[in-house]
């Protein structure tokens, strides 16, 4: 926690130029009656923080009262990342250690502590999601992932794993409505304050047009593409995702093994992965889910510790916006996804004997 008070007086691009004039924006039009005007191009579940930072904690420093929410949420990150570890070693010290390696990675303090960016809870979302599918709990784990969704679009990292758990009976289909049900429920208190439906549930598609970039200093395959080629390389690179979540699916689908604990972290782990680095148009910090993924892999698997620790250097880098050093580093985080795609024991086998 003092890690994090030492830096939150720094003001990064993204509180000058949006989490500030979020708040002054709130704080100047009347709090709630505020929600009604479309001043931010973050979905409402975000804006209600900002709204009690304006209200409720107006007594306190301004940036320290919107970076808090994302801080606190740290602490919860790390908790549920216990928890998931303590299944595989519930008599040991192990799961302490994963706490203190989520609440101690760079990448986490950076995102929450010096940039007040929000990425730690949709993420968390995405945990609580995977904590509660090693339980079988179905619906709290689509709850869950409805949460995250409801925060960042990014959430839909974690959709390949969701669709090979529908295919694999380990979720019944008409459990997926409680996704976009939560979204709604979340949305109303904004559409009462009296902005249109419309607007609120075209968020995520008018984000998706808001930059014409390749990649925003992610450490991705486009680091190598200009952003020139822009429209003829987007809808390649979406073709391309698509295609490799419904292969991705259906190796697994077609394998006869069951989904056990390991083997669930391991492909939620490749599903935060490969993502962010096939997809166009990622930003420095949507490797963020891949960040935590990657620890908990660590403790899953002890002799790759090593993917842990390329993720979170390869990240980091992004967050110090070094653009020679984050294109180099794109080669060694393409190398790590494919190992870790590679020790899937239900998808390579597989694919060998599917494909070769």
């Amino acid at each position: 926690m003092v890690i994090r008070l030492v830096f939150v007086p720094s003001k990064s691009l993204d509180y000058k130029y949006f989490l500030e004039p979020w708040y002054d924006f709130i704080a100047s039009h009347g709090g709630f009656s505020a929600l009604k005007y479309s001043f931010a191009d973050y979905t409402p579940s975000y804006l209600y923080w900002i709204l009690i930072s304006a209200t409720l904690l107006s007594g306190l420093p301004k940036i320290f009262a919107i970076k808090l929410f994302a801080i606190t949420v740290d602490f919860l990150c790390a908790f549920l990342t216990y928890k998931i570890v303590k299944l595989k070693y519930p008599e040991e010290k192990i799961p302490i250690f994963a706490f203190l390696a989520v609440i101690l990675s760079p990448s986490v303090i950076c995102n929450s502590a010096i940039w007040g960016q929000c990425d730690v809870i949709y993420t968390t979302g995405l945990i609580a999601c995977i904590y509660f599918l090693s339980l079988q709990k179905q619906v709290l784990a689509l709850i869950s992932f409805g949460i995250a969704l409801s925060f960042k679009f990014q959430a839909m990292f974690l959709a390949p794993l969701l669709l090979i758990m529908l295919l694999k009976k380990r979720i019944y289909w008409y459990y997926l409505l409680l996704i976009p049900l939560v979204y709604v429920v979340l949305i109303l208190p904004a559409w009462f304050a009296g902005r249109p439906m419309s607007e609120l549930l075209l968020i995520y598609f008018n984000q998706a047009n808001k930059y014409k970039e390749l990649t925003k200093n992610a450490p991705n395959i486009y680091q190598w593409i200009p952003s020139n080629f822009y429209n003829i390389v987007v809808p390649i690179g979406l073709a391309l995702t698509i295609s490799a979540i419904f292969l991705f699916a259906y190796i697994v689908y077609k394998s006869r093994l069951e989904i056990t604990q390991d083997r669930l972290i391991h492909l939620a782990t490749i599903s935060v992965f490969f993502m962010p680095y096939i997809l166009p148009k990622m930003h420095d910090r949507y490797f963020y889910p891949t960040d935590i993924f990657s620890l908990i892999f660590a403790f899953y698997f002890p002799q790759y510790r090593w993917v842990a620790i390329v993720v979170q250097i390869s990240s980091f880098f992004g967050y110090l916006g070094t653009p020679i050093y984050i294109q180099l580093f794109s080669i060694p985080l393409g190398f790590t996804l494919w190992f870790v795609v590679r020790n899937c024991d239900m998808i390579y086998p597989k694919f060998k004997a599917e494909f070769f």
